[in-house]
């Protein structure tokens, strides 16, 4: 574990263990703004190149390249494992840290493709930039999407920015919200009239599982207000270079397998295509395509907005940034 602090963050990391972010933690009130593993974890020696996400932490933040979910051969380049390659890799920590920063990489095995992130703290926030280098002779699609999963309390405040109304559904557990490819409102699917907002977080006991793409978006942020703690955390990043985001809203309805945890959380999920897999993006023509040896560079910032007591009208207004 790499531990990244100053007088207001701390921040941990876990290279063995796919660079998982493991801990975004505001110090002063010791809110915890990432989601922790349900029981204690330990990496498991046979995890496989090939074992599906589950088997992992289901905490904290990984990186989903080249695709989210599974491929199989039809996708361009071959089979992709389920959330990608990076998750399960051990990293190579490649500039020292320094107390405040740190660098990583590592090169995946479905695809030749080298991925290199910095993290940096700065007063109340982290950024992370990123570079997906192909180290082919060969043009390379693929598929990109952070995944943070941001630990909630129930009655939480999920903000979008003010241009979003509808989102596509992804997928919904037991078509609670309507078949996949649904487009439905935000954040009353069923309009107006509707019972559910989906801006507030439900409860554990809900055994609900959302994905949304939202948008189009035009503007790089989202935000939760943490109703508990009174203060908040916003994803930022350049709609020029990761132009959609995935919402992925899980209260007990994850994973389908009953006999393992409950996932009690959200993902705002930054990504450069709005499908799950790399085959969906690459046959609706928006995966991204590297050419030979070229790189992709972008930065994502999460933001702590505080120090509390802060109200949620205060939050609106300072998360846009």
């Amino acid at each position: 574990m790499i531990t990244l602090h100053n007088e207001r963050l701390r921040v941990r990391v876990m290279p063995g263990e796919g660079a998982r972010i493991a801990s975004i933690l505001d110090i002063q009130s010791q809110t915890e703004f990432l989601l922790q593993p349900a029981t204690p974890y330990d990496r498991p020696e046979s995890l496989g190149l090939w074992d599906r996400f589950e088997k992992s932490a289901c905490a904290g933040m990984d990186e989903c390249l080249p695709t989210v979910t599974l491929c199989g051969p039809d996708a361009p380049g071959g089979p992709v494992p389920d959330h990608g390659d990076f998750w399960r890799l051990d990293w190579a920590v490649t500039a020292a840290p320094t107390g405040d920063s740190v660098s990583l990489a590592a090169t995946g095995y479905s695809r030749p493709l080298f991925f290199q992130k910095s993290l940096r703290l700065h007063s109340s926030s982290l950024t992370i930039s990123y570079r997906i280098t192909n180290l082919s002779n060969a043009q390379l699609p693929f598929h990109y999407a952070a995944h943070p999963l941001l630990a909630i309390d129930e009655g939480d405040r999920i903000l979008l920015p003010p241009e979003v109304c509808v989102g596509r559904l992804e997928g919904s557990r037991n078509n609670r919200l309507g078949p996949r490819g649904a487009i439905i409102n935000w954040p009353r699917p069923q309009g107006t009239a509707s019972t559910v907002d989906l801006s507030r977080t439900g409860a554990v006991s809900d055994r609900t599982a959302e994905m949304i793409y939202p948008g189009p978006l035009h503007s790089g942020w989202c935000g939760l207000y943490r109703t508990r703690s009174r203060q908040g955390i916003a994803v930022r990043f350049d709609p020029q270079k990761l132009p959609f985001v995935g919402l992925w809203m899980c209260y007990g309805g994850w994973p389908e397998d009953e006999s393992l945890p409950r996932q009690y959380a959200i993902a705002f999920e930054p990504t450069v295509a709005p499908w799950g897999a790399l085959t969906a993006a690459w046959e609706h023509r928006q995966a991204a395509v590297l050419g030979p040896h070229a790189s992709f560079a972008f930065n994502i910032v999460f933001e702590h907005i505080g120090p509390a007591p802060l109200t949620y009208d205060e939050f609106t207004a300072r998360c846009p940034g």
